[in-house]
């Protein structure tokens, strides 16, 4: 569906791909952020848009030397801009020159038989400035990454480059052809001298830029140096199993994913090694110092999904394949975060008199200390959540290996990493601008990404088509079309119980305010956004776990 150009009186203009019209509420609220004079060209909404703090949840806003604090920024890890990936072409190149391209290409990745393959691949710059480790392996290579990039070892599990130890084996990359045609790799061979094992991991003091593939399909990727890591990012698994192996099982599984993930407002009363050695910590001390009493609850918080839309599930695509899809955030510290910066922003705006049509939409200046002050915190609290997401994913991963594999590891068929809000320097229309996409994904071409819809509907797994329009941008999900406290006031128990019918889930007042009836319907939000992005699998949840 074509966007519609709103009828607003505003300096600038409003797309929207709603396909309705909006409440007054929602007008305003647009109208508000349209107004303001450092947005660049014009706002974009998103067919699940509603109403938000300050700004309307699924606008992207783009905007010139300023910021919002309303923003969620993204911040994932990898490696130095010279680091070499081999492409099928026969030749290396540098990632950074890959991204640069902004085009698909075709790399060497490792199925969970240990066979090379070809696979598509696209390339991005995913961290300014990052904190840089050394992994020097047994051929002499050296591969600098960031701390927490995950390393494929030998035996098909991944490994954070920080936790490698000397002498740790890494799945090599080497292969032959078998009689079929294809590749594959000899795991006990050693080639060259060398066994592909861990000399050192060394610390460095400079920070560089950091780039990543997207390996969708396998979800990772041979260096030139010989090893296989991991592409950048998982919310959403695609596992090596099928429909009939969760027969009988769901509620178990329910229960076992319950147990070993906190929902709501509890934390892990235990905390692991993994959590512990999280890099960031170091980081801790330079946060707001509004948040510094926090740092125990935000280290008991790592590894807990939260309460609200949510949510862990267990659900199956067209073809009976079983995923994995988890949706998290930066829990209570990065809330904390948030509001001290926006309380800020509203100081500033006190004492300088600058007038807003919302409190809300305090901004920041780029080049001032408030600016940098928040950038920083914005960076470290999705750090924070990114790494939630993986600790929660794995211990989900293992449930699921244990009642459908007696407990043996998979590897994962395809792999999708999508932010559901995101903060970041980009360029549209050759201008180099800061685009927020609040309640929003971002969907460059090639991109992948989740567009979940409720407790009791379907997801999708999407490809982005780059609309420069929308700023390459497409929904999070299905939207509210209902408040919480309507909502609760709407449905009964009995209208819950009919809405998830098939679905292992909480079916009690608790979830009420998270019924499929007061969220948009998913599939008229797809139809309003495929000018923005494809499908690529539609899933179907069998397994649903709200806080």
């Amino acid at each position: 569906m074509p966007y519609q150009k709103l009828e607003l009186a505003t300096s600038h203009p409003v797309l929207s791909w709603a396909n309705h019209e909006l409440a007054s509420a929602e007008t305003q609220m647009a109208k508000n952020v349209a107004s303001l004079p450092f947005v660049f060209k014009h706002v974009s909404l998103m067919p699940d848009v509603h109403l938000g703090k300050g700004a309307l949840v699924g606008s992207v806003i783009a905007t010139k030397e300023a910021i919002i604090p309303a923003a969620v920024g993204v911040d994932i890890g990898c490696f130095t801009g010279d680091t070499q990936v081999p492409l099928v072409d026969g030749k290396s190149y540098a990632i950074e020159a890959l991204a640069k391209t902004n085009q698909e290409f075709l790399v060497y990745s490792c199925t969970n038989t240990g066979k090379v393959v070809a696979a598509k691949a696209t390339a991005k710059l995913t961290r300014h400035n990052a904190q840089l480790i050394k992994v020097v392996l047994d051929n002499g290579e050296e591969i600098k990454c960031t701390p927490d990039h995950q390393f494929m070892l030998r035996n098909g599990e991944y490994q954070e480059a920080q936790h490698l130890t000397t002498g740790t084996s890494l799945m090599p990359f080497y292969s032959q052809t078998d009689q079929d045609g294809s590749s594959f790799i000899p795991q006990r061979e050693v080639q060259h001298g060398y066994n592909h094992k861990v000399v050192a991991v060394i610390p460095l003091a400079e920070k560089q830029d950091v780039y990543c593939l997207t390996v969708p399909e396998y979800g990772n990727f041979a260096l030139t140096a010989g090893v296989f890591v991991h592409n950048c990012g998982m919310m959403a698994i695609k596992m090596p199993f099928d429909a009939e192996k969760l027969e009988g099982k769901l509620k178990q599984i329910r229960l076992d994913i319950e147990a070993e993930v906190p929902v709501g407002f509890n934390e892990n009363k235990e905390v692991e090694k993994s959590v512990t050695n999280w890099q960031g910590w170091r980081e801790f001390s330079h946060l707001h110092p509004g948040v510094q009493r926090l740092e125990k609850k935000a280290i008991k918080q790592l590894g807990s999904l939260g309460g609200g839309n949510h949510f862990v599930e267990v659900c199956l695509d067209e073809e009976n394949q079983v995923w994995l899809m988890l949706h998290s955030g930066s829990r209570h510290i990065g809330n904390m975060l948030a509001q001290h910066h926006i309380d800020t922003g509203k100081e500033l705006a006190k004492l300088t008199e600058t007038s807003l049509p919302d409190r809300d939409l305090a901004y920041f200046v780029a080049g001032t200390p408030e600016f940098a002050a928040y950038w920083h915190d914005l960076q470290w609290a999705q750090n924070y959540a990114r790494y939630n997401r993986e600790i929660m994913m794995a211990r989900c991963k293992r449930i699921l290996e244990k009642h459908l594999a007696g407990g043996k590891p998979s590897q994962p068929l395809m792999q999708v990493n999508c932010h559901h809000n995101y903060a970041e320097k980009e360029t549209h229309y050759g201008e180099e601008v800061y685009v927020t996409r609040k309640g929003a994904v971002r969907a460059q071409e090639s991109d992948y990404g989740i567009i979940p819809g409720s407790m009791g509907a379907k997801s999708f797994i999407v490809k982005g088509k780059g609309n420069h329009e929308s700023y390459c941008s497409c929904s999070h999900g299905a939207g509210r079309q209902m408040s919480r406290t309507k909502a609760k006031k709407h449905f009964s128990l009995d209208d819950l119980i009919q809405q998830t019918a098939g679905v292992e889930c909480r079916k009690d007042n608790g979830v009420i305010d998270e019924i499929p009836g007061a969220y948009k319907s998913i599939e008229q939000v797809m139809a309003n956004q495929a000018d923005l992005v494809e499908i690529v699998a539609t899933l179907k949840q069998v397994v649903c776990i709200k806080g």
